[in-house]
């Protein structure tokens, strides 16, 4: 299991986690079996304030021993040291902040417990966060899942389509009303019912992906409408932006919320 540690803003900022971090940066997807948390850093300062911050935490146990990492990202992280597992407990220490030392157990479905250093006292509590990947990783994941998502619907697949959206789905465009799932899979029988062939270009350059942990993600960009005429020629139909919000609460990436707008 792996810290993804953006500890307390008085923490970070003081520089004293960085330090370790920027000299000690290892992967995150190098073990299948890592599991990320992600929740509540709080932290007691030397001077007596509270300082609330959140963090990530991806771990590996293999037997009785404990790997990973901790970073302010989970992009960047320094590694876990003589960390070790027995039953729910665990404990592990990082050489930045001074020698952070990490007690921590498992409870609910939560991992709580301490981080404290000569300058570190925090308490934290995590949760599971399937959706935290490394950027990387996850640009892949939610360019993958937006391709199949509109394969499927240029095409009228209309069970990949159903499988691709939440069923917590919300629809959101500038020229329609709201839809939720059922309405959006209704309106896609009726346009591929008509016969109605489209094609969906990505303008690549306009894409942008950010996590928003614990099970989400959110896309952003541009994109392109075409219809295919009967003769197979092409008509561009609208030039649109849109943001949409990926869950993987379901294990799969899917669309749980999706805004377009600004249509030409």
């Amino acid at each position: 299991m792996l810290i993804d540690y953006r500890l307390v803003s008085g923490f970070v900022l003081s520089g004293l986690l960085y330090a370790g971090l920027a000299c000690a940066a290892v992967p995150t997807a190098q073990k299948p079996a890592a599991r990320v948390w992600f929740g509540d850093f709080t932290n007691t300062l030397q001077d007596g304030r509270i300082s609330h911050d959140k963090t990530a935490l991806v771990l590996q146990q293999d037997g009785g021993k404990l790997t990973g990492g901790v970073g302010s990202t989970i992009d960047r992280l320094a590694p876990i040291l003589d960390g070790t597992v027995n039953g729910d407990e665990m404990s592990f220490r990082i050489e930045g902040g001074g020698g952070i030392i990490f007690v921590l157990h498992q409870k609910a479905g939560h991992i709580i417990g301490t981080a404290k250093s000569s300058r570190v006292n925090a308490v934290l509590d995590l949760t599971p966060a399937p959706g935290l990947t490394p950027h990387d990783q996850l640009v892949a994941e939610i360019a993958a899942a937006d391709e199949q998502n509109f394969a499927a619907y240029d095409t009228c697949d209309t069970a990949a389509y159903t499988a691709s959206l939440s069923p917590e789905l919300e629809f959101y465009q500038d020229n329609q009303p709201v839809k939720t799932r059922d309405a959006v899979l209704i309106a896609l029988g009726q346009r591929c019912a008509e016969g109605i062939k489209l094609r969906r270009e990505l303008d690549a350059s306009s894409l942008i992906v950010n996590a928003a942990p614990p099970e989400d993600a959110i896309e952003a960009g541009l994109h392109r409408i075409y219809s295919i005429q009967p003769d197979g020629s092409e008509h561009l139909d609208a030039t649109a932006r849109f943001t949409m919000v990926w869950s993987k609460k379901s294990g799969n990436w899917q669309l749980l919320r999706v805004i377009s707008y600004d249509h030409r």
